[in-house]
């Protein structure tokens, strides 16, 4: 065989085989209210970019733990740290559809009202920039350009998500699926909220935009309280955690590792970690199909997820969804200890 053809036959498989890897990955996009470690968020995308079932098209920030401003700060930074600053960061939402800063708000956990300048995170801030092109756009483009294909990954509020809907009367119908964590459901075990006595914090930050998700027909996945209080991060597993070092196991033990020194008989709950494992191996966790509703009237329930077995009244327009409830732990924190263990991908 002539050489030359020899080396273009190489090249051709090569090429085949790589394209055939890429098409087992699951493309997603991941919008989160980033903070660094021991936020969940970060935890999260660790374990997302350790995953070589995914393919991470771009992160989408979003206001809700923090500002908007120090969740894109701390995910640029995070990328670098973790070896993928290739990946692009698109800039999304600063505050909810309807939602205002309140005295509640401020009083309790959260700033998403906030566009305080971000701290400084670990090791400094990164030299890698955010897109100029806005979450929301590359949200749309990407989906519409690659109609039944990407999964969205959404562990902040729903805001980036029901702009997104608004702004393309197609979108919702060319997502492949949406995976949340968000939201607490009375009618299975553990369903109390969290930011009040029955709202889950991501859903409260931005309950219109929760509603206009949850309505829209895209096929989700919703991860919410009542399956991260089957989590229980405790000192032991930290410590086989970091026992091994690597960049990320040691941005934890700069981090969560203090937290455990001061108080070393905290349990720690695991919520978006929870999201991103149960994609990898649905098996991990125990859903059932429910109609999920969000109340958006501004009273004693503002922010509340209702989940019923069938429509109820005020409910008509809700869809359903599987709704996880049960965890299989050790299965679920040995995956992910292994994971954030692994050589930089």
């Amino acid at each position: 065989m002539n050489k030359r053809i020899a080396v273009r036959l190489i090249l051709s498989l090569f090429v085949i085989a790589s394209n055939a890897w890429s098409q087992d990955r699951i493309p997603i996009i991941f919008d989160t209210d980033f903070v660094m470690p021991p936020a969940d968020d970060s935890m999260a995308l660790m374990l997302a970019l350790q995953s070589p079932e995914f393919e991470i098209l771009g992160v989408t920030t979003v206001a809700g733990n923090e500002s908007l401003e120090r969740a894109t700060s701390d995910v640029l930074r995070m990328l670098e740290i973790a070896g993928q600053a290739e990946i692009p960061v698109y800039v999304g939402a600063d505050m909810p559809l309807v939602h205002e800063k309140s005295d509640f708000a401020v009083e309790n956990y959260g700033k998403w009202y906030s566009n305080e300048p971000p701290p400084e995170p670990s090791g400094g801030f990164a030299s890698k920039k955010a897109e100029e092109k806005s979450a929301v756009s590359f949200m749309v483009d990407t989906v519409m350009a690659n109609p039944g294909e990407v999964m969205l990954v959404a562990i902040g509020p729903l805001t980036n998500i029901a702009q997104a809907i608004r702004a393309e009367p197609g979108f919702a119908g060319n997502v492949r699926q949406l995976v949340i964590m968000g939201g607490a459901v009375a009618l299975l075990p553990q369903g109390a909220g969290n930011i009040t006595p029955n709202a889950e914090f991501n859903f409260w930050v931005d309950p219109e935009a929760a509603r206009v998700t949850l309505r829209s027909g895209i096929p989700i996945e919703l991860s919410p309280l009542n399956v991260s209080r089957k989590s229980a991060l405790t000192k032991d597993w930290y410590e086989r955690m970091v026992v091994v070092d690597t960049p990320l196991t040691a941005l934890l033990r700069e981090t969560l590792g203090r937290r455990f020194e001061a108080e070393p008989d905290r349990l720690w709950l695991m919520y978006d970690q929870i999201a991103v494992a149960s994609i990898i191996d649905p098996t991990l966790v125990t859903s059932e199909r429910l109609y999920v509703d969000v109340d958006i009237d501004h009273g004693i329930s503002y922010g509340t997820s209702v989940g019923g077995r069938k429509p109820w009244p005020g409910a008509e327009a809700a869809q359903q969804m599987n709704v996880q409830y049960d965890l299989d732990w050790p299965r679920f924190i040995e995956m992910f200890i292994e994971r954030v263990q692994r050589p930089l991908r």
